[in-house]
C-alpha cells in the first residue's frame, strides 16, 4: 500500500515566531563581541498628531500607525499626542469652535515642537488656529487632497505631503484588466475628500474620452447604491472615488462601506487606497463578499511615515520651509489575485511592477523567509564560532598578563593597606579628640551662659532699683540744697554722673545679656536642642506686630526707619518668635551701622510664590573681602571704622539668622557697597 506524503505549511504566526527566535538567538551569540554604545540624553520632543477623522476610519488608523512607527525609530525621545477631530461625522462651525475651545484648554501649558495633520480638514483647522492654539509651531501635513492649500503663499513654517491619488493610473489599470469595458461607474459622496477627489477625477477623464462611458453615482443611500451595483452587466466596472456619507446622512467607515458594497458587487470595483485591498479570500460561493480588485493605490501608512520623517528632520534642526513639499506620494499598483479570478480577470494583464496579494505561493516562495533565516543563522553561527575562537585565544593571553599584574598589585595593595590602617588609626584618634573638644566647647558655652545669666539678672535688677531710689530720694535733696560739705552745684553734678553711670551699667548689662542669649541660641541650634513652635502664619500681621519693637532700635533722629509691605504675602510655616528674632537681628544691625539716612524693611512675594524680606540701610557697608564670610559663626569684620562706627559685632547674630532661615528651606544673602550701605535678603517657601 502506497502512502502519499504532503508537507503542511507553517501558519504565519509560527513562521514569524520561529524567525524572531532565530534572530534573537543569533544576536545573543554575537552579544559578547559587541560593545555597548554610549548613552546619549536628548531633549524630549512633543509632537501633536491632529487627525481629521475618527480612529475607526482605517485610512486614519493607517496614518497614525505610520507616524507612530516612524517616530519610534528616531534617535530622539518623542512624546506623541494624538487627537481625532471626527469631522466626517460632524463638520459645522459650532463644532469647530468647540474644538478650538477644547484644544486651547487642553494644551494651554504644552509647547509642541511639531504639529502633524492628516487630511484636509485638520490641515485647514491647524493653519487657521495654529498661532492661537499651538504657538505657531512648525507644521507638517499629510493626506491632503487640495493642492491649492498653500498656493497663495500666506503660510510659513509649513511643509508636508499631498495625497495625490493616481486617478489616471487606476483608470488605465481598469482598461488593462477589462479591455472590453463599456461603462465605468464613478462612486462619490459629498464629503470634503469626496468633492476634492471628484474634481480631480473630472480633470483626468478627458484623457480617456471615447474609450468608455463614465457615469457618476453620487446622491444615493447605501441601499440604493447596493441595488445599482447588483444590477450592472458584466461589461461594466466601478471606481470607488470616495464613499463615507450617503444621501440620508449616515456615515460609514471604509471598512463598513466595503462590507456593504462587497455583497452587492456584480462587476469589478477599483479604487485609490490600499486599505480596501486584501479582503478577497473568495472561493466563488454564492452570496460571498466579492472584494476589491485594486488599482494604483495610495497608502495611509506611507503618508504618515513620510510626514513623521519630515518631522524628524525638523527635530534635527531643519526649518520646515526648507523641506520641499511632496506633490505626489509613492502610489503603487496593487491587485487582489483571488478577486481577479473571481471576476475572470487575467492576472497577467496587471501593469508592470504591480504587487499582487492573495496569490498562491510555491514551496520556495512560501518558505522563502524561513530559508533565508536558516542561511542567516548558519552564517552567523560560523561567524560566532570564529569570533569565539579568537576570543578564547585573546582571553588566555589576557589571563596570563592579568595574573602577572595581580601579583604586582597584591604586593602594592599590601603595602598601601598597612599605610592606610596606620593613618586610619591616627585619624580616628584625632577625630575622637576633636569630638571631645567640640563637646567640651558646647558644655562650656552652656555652663558659662547659664552661670552668667543669674548674676547679670541681679546686676540689672539692682542697678534699676538703685537708679529708682536715687532718683526718688537722693537726687531731689541734691537739687534742693545739698549737704554742708558740698556746694549745691557740685552735688547736682555728682548726682547726674551717678545717674549716667547707672544708665551705662544698665545698657552694658543688657548688651551682655543679649550676648549670653546669642551664645545659648547658637549652642542650641548647633546641637539640635532648640525648640521650634512651627505653625502656619501670615507674615504681614507678624511684621506689623514687630514694628514698635523694631522702632526701639532707632534713638538717633538722623536715622529714619521705614516699612514697605507690598500686596498680599504668601502664608508660611514657621516659628513666629524665631522669625521675629531674624527681623530683630537684621534691623538691629542696620540701626547699629547707620549714622545718617534710612533703614528700610520691605516684604513682598516672589514670582515663584515665596516670601521675600529685605532689610536695607544707608550705613557704612561691608568691605568686599569680608562680605562672603559675614554669616560664619564668630566671624567679625575687623580693622576699619567709618563715620565713627566700629564695624564689629559678636559674630553670632547673622549666623543665627542663617540657621533659622535655613531650617525652613529658605536662603539668606547679603549685598553691600562700602560707604553706601548694605542689603540683607531672606526668602522662605510658602506653606504646602
Amino acid at each position: 500500500m502506497m502512502h502519499s506524503w504532503r508537507i503542511a505549511p507553517f501558519p504565519a504566526t509560527c513562521r514569524r515566531s520561529f524567525c524572531a527566535v532565530a534572530l534573537l538567538w543569533c544576536l545573543a551569540l554575537l552579544a559578547p563581541a559587541l560593545g555597548p554604545g554610549p548613552a546619549q540624553a536628548h531633549h524630549e520632543y512633543r509632537i501633536l498628531l491632529l487627525n481629521s477623522y475618527s480612529q475607526t476610519l482605517s485610512w486614519t488608523a493607517d496614518i497614525t500607525r505610520g507616524v507612530e512607527q516612524t517616530l519610534a525609530g528616531q534617535q530622539y525621545p518623542v512624546s506623541l499626542h494624538v487627537e481625532f477631530m471626527d469631522t466626517k461625522n460632524i463638520h459645522t462651525p459650532e463644532y469647530l469652535d468647540l474644538l478650538v475651545r477644547q484644544y486651547r484648554l487642553k494644551y494651554a501649558n504644552t509647547h509642541f515642537d511639531v504639529i502633524i495633520t492628516s487630511d484636509d480638514n485638520a490641515a485647514v483647522f491647524a493653519l487657521a488656529h495654529r498661532r492661537e492654539l499651538f504657538g505657531d509651531a512648525p507644521m507638517v501635513f499629510c493626506g491632503v487632497n487640495d493642492e491649492a492649500l498653500l498656493a497663495n503663499g500666506r503660510y510659513s513654517n509649513v511643509t508636508g505631503v499631498f495625497e495625490a491619488v493616481d486617478i489616471a493610473g487606476t483608470i488605465g489599470a481598469i482598461f488593462a484588466l477589462q479591455p472590453g469595458v463599456k461603462t465605468i461607474h464613478l462612486v462619490s459622496d459629498e464629503t470634503t475628500t469626496g468633492r476634492i477627489n471628484r474634481a480631480a477625477t473630472e480633470r483626468v477623464l478627458p484623457r480617456f474620452a471615447g474609450r468608455a462611458e463614465f457615469s457618476w453615482v453620487g446622491e444615493t443611500s447605501m441601499a440604493e447604491l447596493e441595488t445599482l451595483l447588483a444590477s450592472l452587466p458584466q461589461d461594466h466596472a466601478c471606481l470607488l472615488v470616495s464613499y463615507n456619507l450617503d444621501r440620508l446622512g449616515r456615515w460609514y467607515t471604509y471598512g463598513e462601506a466595503m462590507e456593504h458594497l462587497s455583497m452587492a458587487f456584480a462587476v469589478p470595483m477599483y479604487g485609490f487606497w490600499d486599505f480596501f485591498l486584501g479582503n478577497g479570500q473568495v472561493t466563488g460561493k454564492p452570496g460571498e463578499p466579492a472584494g476589491f480588485v485594486g488599482g494604483v493605490l495610495a497608502s495611509g501608512h506611507h503618508q504618515g511615515a513620510l510626514a513623521a520623517t519630515m518631522a524628524a528632520r525638523i527635530m534635527a534642526g531643519e526649518q520646515a520651509d526648507d523641506i520641499p513639499v511632496m506633490a505626489q506620494s509613492a502610489n503603487r499598483p496593487m491587485f487582489d489575485y483571488a478577486v481577479m479570478k473571481k471576476y475572470g480577470l487575467d492576472p497577467d494583464l496587471v501593469p508592470s511592477g504591480s504587487i499582487v496579494v492573495n496569490k498562491p505561493l510555491s514551496m520556495i516562495d512560501r518558505y522563502r523567509f524561513e530559508i533565508a533565516a536558516i542561511c542567516l543563522v548558519m552564517v552567523v553561527m560560523l561567524a560566532a564560532i570564529l569570533l569565539l575562537l579568537a576570543n578564547i585565544r585573546a582571553r588566555r593571553l589576557a589571563e596570563a598578563e592579568l595574573a602577572r599584574f595581580n601579583r604586582s598589585l597584591e604586593e602594592i595593595i599590601e603595602e598601601r593597606t598597612a599605610e592606610l590602617v596606620e593613618r586610619s588609626l591616627d585619624l580616628e584618634q584625632a577625630n575622637a579628640a576633636l569630638t571631645k573638644l567640640d563637646e567640651l566647647k558646647t558644655a562650656v558655652l552652656n555652663t558659662v551662659s547659664h552661670d552668667l545669666r543669674t548674676p547679670l539678672t541681679s546686676v540689672l535688677g539692682f542697678s534699676k532699683l538703685i537708679d529708682r531710689d536715687f532718683n526718688r530720694h537722693f537726687l531731689p535733696l541734691a537739687m534742693e540744697g545739698g549737704s554742708e560739705c558740698s556746694a549745691p552745684d557740685d552735688l547736682r553734678a555728682k548726682g547726674e554722673r551717678i545717674r549716667a553711670n547707672l544708665a551705662i551699667i544698665e545698657q552694658e548689662g543688657g548688651r551682655l545679656t543679649r550676648l549670653v542669649n546669642d551664645f545659648l541660641d547658637l549652642s542650641k541650634l548647633e546641637s539640635g536642642g532648640a525648640i521650634w513652635n512651627d505653625a502656619p502664619l501670615d507674615p504681614a500681621p507678624l511684621i506689623e506686630r514687630a514694628v514698635p519693637v523694631l522702632r526701639g532700635y532707632f534713638t538717633d533722629p538722623a536715622v529714619t526707619f521705614e516699612i514697605d509691605v507690598a500686596g498680599p504675602l504668601p502664608r508660611i510655616t514657621a516659628d513666629p518668635d524665631r522669625l521675629l528674632q531674624v527681623l530683630g537681628n537684621l534691623v538691629g544691625n542696620g540701626a547699629k551701622f547707620t549714622s545718617r539716612g534710612t533703614v528700610r524693611l520691605s516684604a513682598s512675594a516672589t514670582d515663584q510664590g515665596w516670601l521675600r524680606v529685605a532689610v536695607s540701610d544707608t550705613g557704612v557697608g561691608i568691605p568686599p573681602e569680608h562680605l562672603a564670610r559675614v554669616f560664619e559663626t564668630f566671624y567679625q569684620v575687623r580693622g576699619d571704622t567709618t563715620n565713627g562706627h566700629d564695624m564689629r559685632g559678636s559674630g553670632m547674630g547673622l549666623a543665627i539668622c542663617r540657621r533659622i532661615v535655613g531650617r525652613y528651606g529658605g536662603t539668606l544673602t547679603a549685598q553691600s557697597t562700602p560707604g553706601q550701605g548694605s542689603v540683607f535678603i531672606f526668602t522662605l517657601p510658602p506653606s504646602p
